[in-house]
């Protein structure tokens, strides 16, 4: 990574200075110069000090999207799954872990209070309007749990014009794919209601566990088909909104998700009958969120804004197993989380010591209850209270955002969290920037209470993970550079010190159990670019080099990519059709602590074709219908057999067709 490092830093100082150069020709008296022609620079929108990307999923119209897919393609963004179509999956921020990683789903926390994670194949895209990833700490947007970075997930909104929008999609392994969305005004009142439905036979065909061990490679062997891993999953939403007087807003929603899927397992064992899968193990999961909201603008001569909201969530989680296999006792788990939580956040604007702020002040707290079968029932409380600054100086060249989060949860030792971030955007077209932050995660109720069954078991001595986040970056965007039109480039150096890192061990021949297994330390790069041609042709990649490496044994950390790259091109004429091809990189990932054993790297290929029906005047279609894409995509078309973890295979090379029509 040195090498490469020193080469692009050469590169893009050589790129500022030429740019430099060209731009302050152009503001001078001699705006023919020809030293500037094919240049345009351009503008950043925002002046954010956390580097973060926003997905806008309007623009993956005509294609067959998952969200996971969309997230983890993203720079920074590795995603972790455990299976096939509806399976479940994770995400990684910048090497972190699953549980490092907050997701909200409006602003309210959805990650798993058992687990600490968030399984993201149980949410729809259709169902979601964009998506916001912070990565590197991110304490003071989400406190504990957001050590690797955070996911804002944003739900359609309701109210405005009225627009409806349904996509059908069908392919391998029995796979359906049904959503359907509304959003409208009735008289004075808002709403958007909205349905996602998903069924999979999960059918498909893989190749058993092929791993190298201290270099040797892989044996191959044949291919096994997955059993007992049919789906259904039913999402919906709900989205209410009304004005109360002139500045404020009422707004209640709820999200609601059921699933009812066969349990394989694990699928490793090319020696054992049915490859050591389980035919008969059976879960079923329910989860609802439910949130009222009021939102006031403009409430005196500094005071911006207030929010305040009050939220509930409920998960419910059922495991059987009748445990027909000899020596296997029949298993039937139940385990029910709410979640009853408030939050409230004002805005203050004011200029002093020659700079105009921007102050925000919260105050949240929430209270955990579990309970199950064969635990016994546990209650956690947590609070907080943030202060946060933007402070801007001549014409927002220089940022400043410092920030302080007091964090308590019962049973675990109070934290300060302090950030500092810092902006210089000395042009319009160039900004420097830079994060120093503390964070810290508390273990999930699983980590510390799980029952212990004999060869696994929580543990309730568990200290809260800490780290210590910091970053530093540039980016560049052009709205013209020679041939190229709409040019960004980001690149950006991370590094992350975790102190009692939590992870899942053998402390016996026989069992294992959470531990805190000291010191960890994650540094790396990542690069991300992206362009257009003219009007019909626009490409995006990234890269990302990962050292992740456990200090008090030297070995690597398991789970994570020592690099991972994506490119992605579209062509074709905007809403009217589009040729997407996609590659996708994995570098090797180690799967024992010792990095003795690890799944080998790997190139993935992707294709998509839409072509938007209604953009075509010969097709006659009602005048209602506004959008009408019919598209096919093509995963995998290499068949490359693929695991992000040990245990867990994926599908090979499987198709997929569709229509999404708006009116």
């Amino acid at each position: 990574m040195t090498h490469f490092s020193q080469l692009l830093a050469l590169s893009l100082a050589g790129l500022v200075l030429w740019v430099s150069q060209a731009s302050a020709e152009e503001q001078s008296e001699e705006p023919e110069e020809i030293v500037v022609r094919g240049i345009r620079t351009g503008r950043f929108l925002s002046r954010p000090s956390a580097f973060s990307t926003r997905i806008e999923t309007d623009a993956y119209q005509g294609e067959r999207k998952a969200l996971d897919d969309l997230l983890g393609e993203q720079v920074g963004v590795q995603l972790r799954r455990f299976g096939g179509p509806g399976e479940p999956s994770e995400l990684s921020i910048r090497g972190s872990t699953a549980e490092q990683v907050a997701v909200q789903l409006d602003g309210i926390p959805i990650n798993s209070v058992l687990t600490g994670s968030t399984d993201l194949s149980q949410l729809c895209i259709g169902l979601v309007e964009s998506a916001d990833i912070v990565r590197g700490g991110a304490s003071l947007e989400a406190g504990g749990g957001a050590i690797g970075g955070l996911v804002n997930l944003q739900t359609r909104n309701p109210g405005g014009p009225s627009t409806n929008r349904m996509d059908v999609s069908g392919g391998a392994f029995g796979t359906w794919d049904f959503t359907a969305h509304r959003a409208a005004e009735y008289k004075e009142l808002d709403y958007s209601v909205g349905y996602c439905g998903f069924t999979t036979d999960g059918d498909y065909l893989f190749s058993p566990l092929e791993r190298e061990t201290l270099g040797i490679p892989p044996t191959p062997r044949s291919s096994i088909e997955r059993i007992n891993n049919h789906r259904v999953r039913h999402s919906a939403n709900l989205d209410l909104g009304i004005s109360v007087g002139d500045s404020s807003y009422l707004r209640f929603q709820n999200y609601i998700m059921y699933s009812s899927q066969g349990e394989p397992g694990l699928g490793t064992l090319p020696d054992v009958p049915l490859g050591g899968q389980n035919p008969f193990a059976h879960g079923r999961d329910t989860h609802n969120l439910a949130r009222l909201s009021w939102t006031a603008e403009e409430l005196g001569p500094w005071i911006r804004g207030l929010n305040l909201s009050v939220y509930h969530r409920y998960q419910r989680d059922e495991y059987e197993d009748p445990g027909v296999g000899p020596n296997q006792d029949p298993i039937d788990l139940l385990t029910r989380v709410q979640t009853i939580g408030f939050e409230g956040e004002g805005h203050v604007s004011l200029d002093t010591l020659g700079a105009t702020h921007s102050l925000a002040l919260g105050l949240s707290a929430d209270r955990d209850a579990l309970s199950g079968e064969e635990r016994p029932d546990q209650t956690r409380t947590t609070t907080s209270v943030v202060l946060r600054d933007h402070a801007s100086w001549f014409e927002d060249r220089i940022t400043l955002v410092p920030g302080i989060r007091f964090d308590w949860t019962e049973g675990f030792d109070p934290q300060w969290l302090p950030a500092m971030g810092a902006v210089l955007s000395p042009f319009p077209w160039l900004r420097l920037r830079g994060n120093i932050q503390k964070s810290y995660r508390v273990p999930g109720f699983d980590e510390l209470y799980l029952p212990d069954k004999g060869y696994i078991s929580g543990n309730p001595n568990l200290n809260a993970e800490s780290a210590r986040n910091a970053d530093v970056g540039m980016d560049l965007v052009f709205d013209q550079l020679g041939p190229l039109e709409s040019v960004q480039l980001t690149v950006a150096y991370f590094q992350q010190d975790i102190e009692d890192s939590i992870a899942w061990v053998p402390v016996s021949p026989r069992k294992i159990m959470p531990v805190n297994t000291g010191q960890a330390r994650v540094r790396g790069l990542e690069a991300s670019l992206s362009f257009a041609v003219t009007d019909y042709v626009r490409l995006s990649a990234n890269y990302t080099d990962l050292d992740a490496k456990n200090l008090s044994t030297g070995g690597p950390l398991a789970g994570r990519a020592d690099s991972e790259a994506d490119v992605r091109v579209e062509i074709g004429e905007p809403n009217r059709f589009k040729c997407v091809a996609e590659y996708q990189y994995t570098g090797a990932i180690p799967a024992s602590a010792s990095g003795r054993v690890s799944l080998p790297a790997r190139s993935v290929w992707n294709g998509r074709l839409g072509i938007n029906l209604a953009s075509f005047r010969e097709i006659p279609l009602p005048d209602v219908i506004e959008d009408l894409w019919v598209y096919g995509s093509l995963e995998n078309i290499s068949d490359v057999a693929i695991r992000d973890a040990l245990y867990f295979p994926q599908p090979g090379r499987n198709g997929h067709l569709g229509m999404e029509v708006g009116w």
